[in-house]
């Protein structure tokens, strides 16, 4: 019996899979490089130009996935029969990818829970400060 979802993948479907992932993976490294080494004169209004060090950061964290992911699929035996659960599907990236609204309204809903809790954290704050303030006053006044 086996618990949880897992997937039966062969070696060979596995490997093709980290493979294309990896070139994916390249080719967006390459983009950043290019952007990173554009020129003002090449911006435009609908592609201004991004910071170099963000470029660069991008591309270098593109490498190393590819890297991280060219070292599963070396390792990958072909002749075998792999089961992946989803721990194992997410971190290869082998499930299609979300769409862009879906992406973009998971972030909106991170960004506004950590707004949230950075606002109560400044009004638990600016009250602590108010409890103590009158603490203090009414000490004063006695």
């Amino acid at each position: 019996m086996i618990e949880g979802l897992k997937l039966t993948v062969t070696g060979e479907e596995l490997a093709n899979l980290l493979e294309r992932r990896i070139e994916s993976h390249k080719r967006s490294a390459a983009r950043w490089q290019h952007e990173a080494g554009r020129t003002p004169e090449e911006a435009t209004d609908d592609e201004p130009l991004l910071p170099e060090h963000i470029c660069e950061n991008e591309a270098e964290r593109h490498l190393w996935r590819a890297n991280v992911l060219c070292f599963i699929r070396d390792h990958i035996d072909i002749n075998e029969t792999y089961r992946l659960g989803e721990g194992d599907l997410a971190f290869g990236e082998l499930l299609p990818g979300k769409p862009g609204w879906l992406d973009q309204e998971e972030y909106e809903e991170r960004t506004r829970i950590g707004f949230q809790l950075e606002r109560l954290t400044k009004a638990a704050a600016e009250m602590t400060t108010a409890h103590f303030a009158l603490a203090e006053r009414s000490g004063v006044d006695e």
